[in-house]
């Protein structure tokens, strides 16, 4: 009779297994529909924009070559990402190939020829070869993510004093910046500062220490914002400071249209939203991609977004970026290993930080940073880095089915 009731208990548990695995399979399909259909929207609007901005604009952009791009990030984001284990990047090979991997990109960046080392706007931040252009600063932003969380994770397993898990993090992120910062990339430095700051908020860390840290930069900042501001006129210098005091001018004084060098390019992008409205001039209308608004294909594309589909159009574009942005998330609070935990946090916190920055200067509430648009922006190298990393999130979303 105890052999039955043993018999029945198991016969339960193994019931109640096979409904917990069913849910569990339900939850990684649905997560990873949702991320194919969200980036699937995305690209195609992406492409729709790009088409209304190329037809104007042959001479400066290619729609063959952006489209080649863009089947390039995905079939790299399928091949490796997306079916090489992210655990695999916590073995020590993988370590060492990121390291030297990420030195030998900044260092060839830094110390190139001319040739393949062309100083673009004053920063020397881009590889060109054969008719390509790679920027490496932005394809790094995934394996500074990778050697971030691979940080925090084994602070927590092991876990270290926090001060030695806050040295040891920024040894990561000082490196990184030093070597941008002298390819003369201030904007990137703050990207990748941001992601920095985003995956430590999400550690185990105590907050007060953290927020701290941040209120004190936070203040800083504000102060020294205040103090250029106040001393406007009396402040000269580099093409930064002046970017700096026309977005504090224009944010407090509205003075964009005072300063057509450096203050026209938001000046141009309010214009864009503002003839756009709440249902916009309707596709194919906008009138800034007739060279009125410079790097419209780059930096500035949702404002000719904006311009054509209007508040609804640019309304959909976020709603789609924060319900990826959410699925992520949700993946990552659903993984029990704490690096898969941070991996997918910190993915997450760089896809939603660069779309927010983006969007952010070209309303003029931020300053003009040069930071890619998620996706839409005309360039490989950002696609690429973001398409990898929606491969690596769907492959830790996977390896927690496969686990069950």
């Amino acid at each position: 009779m105890k052999i039955e009731n043993k018999s029945i208990y198991h016969q339960h548990n193994e019931i109640d297994g096979n409904i917990q695995k069913d849910i569990e399979e339900k939850k990684y399909r649905r997560r990873k529909r949702s991320i194919m259909i969200i980036l699937g929207a995305i690209m195609i609007l992406s492409l729709l924009n790009m088409f209304s901005i190329g037809y104007y604009k042959e001479d400066q952009i290619s729609l063959r070559k952006y489209a080649i791009l863009m089947g390039g990030a995905i079939a790299s984001s399928w091949v490796i990402p997306y079916h090489l284990s992210y655990k695999e990047y916590r073995k020590k090979y993988m370590k060492i190939l990121l390291i030297v991997g990420c030195l030998a990109l900044l260092l060839l960046v830094m110390f190139g020829p001319p040739s393949i080392v062309p100083n673009i706007k004053g920063a020397k931040g881009w590889l060109k070869i054969k008719g390509f252009t790679l920027q490496p600063s932005e394809i790094l932003k995934i394996p500074f993510i990778i050697l971030l969380a691979n940080v925090l994770a084994k602070g927590e397993e092991k876990k270290l004093p926090i001060n030695k898990i806050i040295c040891n993090s920024l040894i990561i992120f000082i490196g990184f910046a030093i070597f941008i910062c002298h390819q003369n990339d201030l904007g990137t430095v703050i990207h990748y500062g941001t992601i920095y700051i985003f995956m430590l908020f999400l550690t185990k860390l105590d907050k007060k220490i953290i927020i701290g840290v941040t209120g004190a930069g936070v203040i800083s900042s504000f102060l020294g914002g205040y103090f250029v501001l106040k001393n406007s006129e009396k402040i000269s210098g580099s093409y930064k400071i002046e970017r700096i005091k026309i977005f504090l001018e224009g944010l407090f004084r509205d003075s964009y249209t005072k300063n057509s060098k450096v203050g026209y390019q938001v000046n141009q992008s309010l214009l864009a939203y503002g003839n756009g409205g709440f249902f916009g001039r309707s596709y194919g209308s906008g009138v800034q991609k007739y060279n009125y608004l410079p790097e419209i294909h780059s930096d500035f594309i949702m404002a000719l977004f904006g311009e054509e589909l209007g508040f609804i159009g640019v309304f959909i574009v976020i709603i789609l970026f924060f319900t990826l942005y959410n699925i992520i998330i949700e993946i990552a609070i659903s993984c029990k290993d704490s690096f898969g935990r941070y991996l997918a946090l910190g993915i997450g916190g760089y896809i939603i930080s660069q779309f927010l920055i983006n969007i952010f200067v070209t309303l003029g509430l931020l300053p003009v940073f040069g930071i890619p648009m998620p996706v839409f922006s005309y360039g490989g190298s950002s696609m690429i880095a973001i398409i990898s990393g929606i491969g690596i999130i769907l492959n830790i979303n996977k390896s927690m089915f496969d686990k069950k």
